[in-house]
């Protein structure tokens, strides 16, 4: 979800837009190791999952079907929402910006009838 607001989000010319596949994924990957507890065993999958959001593909269900998820590589999903939540909140100017963001979506979803 998150991916596709960054996406999203982006005004401005062509020229300036973030492409997915060749300017996020690569700028997240880049920034895993400067998170000391990532395992690089666990990179290529991450990879994978952010390739599946770029293309709008459930992410759930494509990580599901290689398995049960390792606490390793479970971290190293938690390191890349927090480089996408602060690239989401430097887009839009605006601190704080995903936690308002992601509060609204769970709150939708808590709404919605079952």
């Amino acid at each position: 979800m998150l991916t596709a607001h960054i996406i999203g989000r982006q005004d401005g010319e062509e020229e300036d837009r973030l492409d997915p596949l060749s300017d996020l994924i690569p700028a997240v990957i880049r920034k895993l190791p400067s998170f000391e507890l990532t395992d690089p065993a666990q990179v290529p999958m991450v990879t994978g999952v952010l390739i599946a959001a770029a293309m709008g593909m459930d992410t759930v269900t494509w990580r599901d079907q290689f398995g049960t998820i390792p606490p390793k590589e479970a971290l190293v999903h938690n390191f890349v929402l927090w480089l996408l939540a602060d690239l989401f909140d430097n887009l839009v100017e605006q601190p704080g910006a995903t936690d308002r963001l992601m509060r609204e979506t769970f709150n939708s979803m808590a709404a919605e009838p079952g």
